[in-house]
């Protein structure tokens, strides 16, 4: 998934400035926010991803369009936190990715939280690096764990 872009529909703090009134926040601006997003796959390699935001990314125009019989979907519930600065991508904070696959090639679920160099939780780590300044934190897989910082825990 692309890095989170802002739409007016996903941001839970309406009372941001926004001096330009083009509808993002202006630099400085922390703010928190939610969407849903649906990624939608078949075995002939077609896809259909509706964004959450009014895109629609992929070779086919609907779910419908997909072989019925190989089809995969995924629920994503996306949270985030930070400073956008006044363009659509998020410049700063955190994205947290919550994942709920079904169908014929996936029945998993998956949560993952990505952090700017600007959190406390980033390393550096070029082996968990998304997007230049950006890192996983974690990356649970259901069943698994946390397969980008798999710790021992106390007692383990």
């Amino acid at each position: 998934m692309d890095q989170v872009t802002k739409t007016e529909s996903s941001t839970a703090n309406s009372n941001y400035k926004d001096a330009d009134n083009n509808g993002i926040p202006d630099e400085g601006e922390v703010v928190t926010g939610t969407y849903k997003a649906l990624y939608a796959y078949d075995d002939n390699g077609n896809v259909y991803f509706d964004l959450g935001d009014g895109r629609v990314q992929g070779n086919v125009d609907s779910v419908d369009e997909l072989d019925q019989e190989t089809l995969t979907t995924c629920d994503y519930k996306n949270q985030y936190r930070g400073d956008f600065g006044n363009d659509p991508s998020l410049d700063s904070g955190w994205v947290k990715n919550n994942i709920n696959c079904k169908g014929y090639d996936d029945n998993g679920s998956y949560s993952y939280t990505m952090v700017h160099e600007t959190d406390p939780r980033y390393t550096g780590n070029p082996d968990w690096e998304i997007w230049g300044t950006w890192e996983y934190s974690t990356y649970v897989v259901n069943g698994v764990g946390n397969v980008v910082r798999p710790e021992n825990h106390v007692g383990s």
